[in-house]
């Protein structure tokens, strides 16, 4: 897909750790406030050897963070569903709402 923005929001109790969401409209990254899972659907937890950092990403979307894959060197740490992600606290990529939802925002599922 083209015109297709990666960001990652690293874990508040994993700073090694973030959740990767994608967006077609980065403008309006800087008034997020949450990010959203489906609570059926399968993640995994990724840890990526060349950037050394670990990823979370639903399990169909390896292609958007590597072209080829089965290529791509990066090891599979953990798979969990999206329901077991509510409530987990990211730090938000700016800070502007920050006090009208607390420190960190929570995914939801």
């Amino acid at each position: 897909m083209k015109n297709v923005v990666t960001v990652a929001f690293p874990l508040v109790d994993d700073p090694s750790t973030s959740l990767l969401a994608w967006t077609t409209t980065p403008w309006t990254l800087p008034s997020n406030l949450a990010l959203c899972v489906h609570p059926d659907y399968n993640y995994i937890k990724i840890h990526d050897e060349e950037r050394n950092q670990n990823f979370i990403i639903h399990e169909n979307l390896l292609r958007t963070l590597y072209k080829d894959p089965k290529k791509a060197k990066f090891r599979k740490l953990g798979k969990f569903l999206g329901s077991d992600m509510k409530g987990w606290r990211y730090i938000p990529l700016f800070e502007y709402f920050t006090e009208q939802v607390g420190l960190t925002s929570y995914p939801s599922a």
